[in-house]
């Protein structure tokens, strides 16, 4: 993350008054993380730049300081959003657009803070390293927009996505004799069908489509 983020994104808070504690409530993050995230103490996932460019009203551009203006989404536009919405010859959204929105939305249901980062930091390296696939595919595409060399880029991107893996796994089980997700947190993990159709909608159907989908292909 570069270094305008923790400026700009603690100058929004400021800016509207908002108190640490409540901004990082809303955000779904410890107060604590928040003011690391605020001092650049410690790095976000994508998922947080989104939620708080939502929550503040700005474009992910202008919270990474890449753009000098807010510049809201055209889409709240009545008008953009006609021009956005897909017509009859175009898919669908894809499912596992839907799939993945569900899982960040359950993260930040959840709580729990160490869980949201596994998430996020199993998603991020999977689209990074796909991505440097597909963008390999072109020879007039630089090398040089990444720094690591790809074998060592990809080995590092799989041992993230192994490790993320693992310790979301563990999460719900003691760990030197101390509970690493609480009782509240645990029973907002909820996730039966009936759940996944009530409370994410759209998203969770798109879920619910991805898991079937997956398991037949992965059954051969």
């Amino acid at each position: 993350m570069n270094s305008d983020f923790p400026r700009i994104l603690t100058l929004l808070r400021k800016e509207r008054g908002i108190p640490q504690k409540q901004a990082a409530a809303d955000l779904g993050i410890s107060q604590a993380l928040l003011s690391h995230y605020e001092n650049g103490i410690r790095e976000c996932g994508l998922g947080f730049v989104v939620r708080a460019a939502e929550y503040y009203g700005v474009s992910c551009d202008y919270l990474l300081g890449r753009t000098p203006t807010p510049a809201l989404p055209v889409t709240e536009s009545p008008s953009a959003e006609k021009a956005m919405a897909p017509s009859a010859d175009e898919p669908p959204e894809s499912e596992i657009i839907g799939a993945v929105r569900m899982l960040l939305t359950f993260s930040r249901r959840v709580g729990n803070e160490t869980l949201t980062h596994r998430i996020e930091g199993f998603l991020s390296s999977a689209v990074y390293r796909m991505f440097r696939k597909v963008y390999r595919i072109h020879p007039r595409n630089e090398e040089a927009l990444f720094t690591l060399p790809e074998p060592r880029a990809d080995m590092r991107a799989r041992c993230q996505m192994e490790e993320a893996a693992a310790e979301a796994e563990i999460l719900a089980k003691d760990s030197c004799g101390e509970r690493l997700i609480s009782p509240e947190e645990r029973e907002r993990a909820a996730l039966t069908t009936e759940i996944l159709s009530r409370d994410y909608g759209e998203d969770g159907s798109a879920m619910l489509r991805l898991i079937r989908s997956e398991e037949e292909f992965l059954t051969g």
